[in-house]
C-alpha cells in the first residue's frame, strides 16, 4: 500500500518557528505527519493511526560529523525522534502525542535564551552583509539611473523588504529574550 504524501504551502520566518511548531502539530492532529519541512513548502505523510508532538530547534554549525551525531543522540536519549531538518540548521523532532502534555526541547531559561540568541545572531550578521551588498549593487545600478522603474526601484524595494524583515526578526527575538530574562 502506497503512502499518501501531501504538500502544504506556507511562509514562516525564523522568528516564527513557534507558530510553525503549532501548525505542524495541528497537521499531525489531522493525521498528516511531517516528512520534509521547508520555508515555503512542507511535505507530509498521511497516517490517521498516529499523532505526534513536534518541536523545532535551530543549531547552526553542526555539520555532518560527530557533532551532529552527538546532538541527535542527546535528543534521542531524551525521547525525541529526529523527524528531519531544513538547510542543515533547523531540526524537527517529534514524540508520540499525549493528551494534556506539551513537551519542550528547552526546559530552562538559560538554554531558551541561548536558543533565541542563536536565531537573533544570524539575523544580526545578515543585516550588515546585506547593507554591503546594497552598496556594491548600488554602485552597479548608478549607470542605469535612467531606467529607474525598470531595475533601480525594484532592487531597492527588495533590499528594503530584506532590511525590514531582518529588523523585525531581531526586534522580536530581543523582546522574547527580554521577557525571559526579566
Amino acid at each position: 500500500m502506497a503512502v499518501e504524501t501531501v504538500k502544504k504551502t506556507h511562509l514562516w520566518m525564523s522568528w516564527q518557528y513557534e507558530q510553525e511548531e503549532d501548525w505542524v502539530n495541528a497537521m499531525s492532529a489531522q493525521g498528516l505527519h511531517l516528512r520534509r519541512g521547508g520555508v515555503v513548502r512542507s511535505t507530509f505523510e498521511r497516517d490517521a493511526s498516529a499523532r505526534y508532538t513536534y518541536r523545532l530547534d535551530y543549531q547552526p554549525g553542526l555539520g555532518k560529523g560527530e557533532k551532529l551525531a552527538s546532538y541527535l543522540e542527546l535528543y534521542r536519549d531524551a525521547g525525541w525522534e529526529h523527524a528531519g531538518s531544513f538547510s542543515g540548521v533547523w531540526f524537527y523532532f517529534r514524540r508520540p502525542w499525549q493528551p494534556g502534555e506539551s513537551p519542550r526541547l528547552y526546559t530552562d531559561r538559560d538554554s531558551l535564551v541561548a536558543h533565541y540568541k542563536r536565531i537573533r545572531g544570524v539575523m544580526a550578521v545578515m543585516l550588515p552583509i546585506n547593507a554591503m551588498l546594497l552598496c556594491v549593487n548600488g554602485v552597479n545600478l548608478l549607470p542605469r539611473a535612467g531606467h529607474l522603474w525598470g531595475i533601480v526601484i525594484p532592487v531597492l524595494a527588495i533590499y528594503a523588504a530584506i532590511f525590514a524583515l531582518l529588523g523585525i526578526g531581531i526586534a522580536k527575538m530581543n523582546r522574547k529574550i527580554k521577557e525571559i530574562e526579566s
